[in-house]
């Protein structure tokens, strides 16, 4: 089992072998008028295991080839837990009628160009929520938390082949600014072109 950390808080699985969870279920819609779902603090005691059953939608829907598997939820599970207690972090969870359909995960961090920025790394919403404002409500509460940090911006990661994700942060005002691109070899050392990998100069 190879585990590779992509950025804060996240792994990227490239050989898998676990055995794996039952799949994500999700609460069935209410039979009644809709509820606004509420937002509180993450407990990890009362959520954790309903947070980690979001991670299949949110890792394998994000990265192709993808396995979450027990090694993947058991370092997920590890990284809630601390975030749980760092001053750095929060993490909230949205819940309607009794059950969890939304997650948001925020942390404030450091790179080589800011000092101090925020960095949203989780955003989830149940699918029957998908497309009502119930993403944006979890968004604001995690940049006001920034605010109320001190901070004055904040950034996120998003995969392309998410189309829907990227327009939704593009609606919620954020921009590209940088680009993360990925080359892939083959087995043979090879590029899968059929090049060595070597550059002209």
């Amino acid at each position: 089992m190879i585990r590779r950390r992509l950025d804060a808080g996240s792994w990227r699985l490239e050989t898998t072998n676990g055995k794996r969870h039952r799949p994500l279920r999700q609460p069935a819609p209410s039979s009644t008028a809709d509820s606004e779902p509420t937002i509180r603090p993450f407990n990890f005691r009362r959520d954790c295991e309903k947070v980690l059953e979001f991670q299949y939608d949110v890792y394998e829907r994000n990265f192709p080839g993808l396995v979450v598997d027990s090694f993947f939820l058991e370092d997920y599970r590890s990284d809630l837990r601390r975030a749980a207690r760092a001053r750095n972090e929060a993490l909230f969870v949205m819940q309607q009628e009794g059950e969890l359909c939304g997650f948001v995960w925020v942390s404030v961090i450091s790179t080589i160009v800011d000092a101090r920025v925020g960095y949203i790394k989780n955003v989830y919403v149940a699918p029957h929520l998908r497309g009502r404002g119930q993403g944006q409500r979890l968004l604001a509460v995690a940049e006001q938390w920034l605010r109320e940090q001190g901070l004055g911006k904040v950034m996120l990661d998003a995969s392309v082949v998410n189309e829907r994700a990227v327009r939704f942060y593009e609606k919620a005002g954020y921009a590209t600014e940088r680009v993360r691109m990925v080359k892939r070899f083959g087995a043979s050392g090879r590029d899968h072109d059929g090049n060595r990998g070597m550059a002209d100069g």
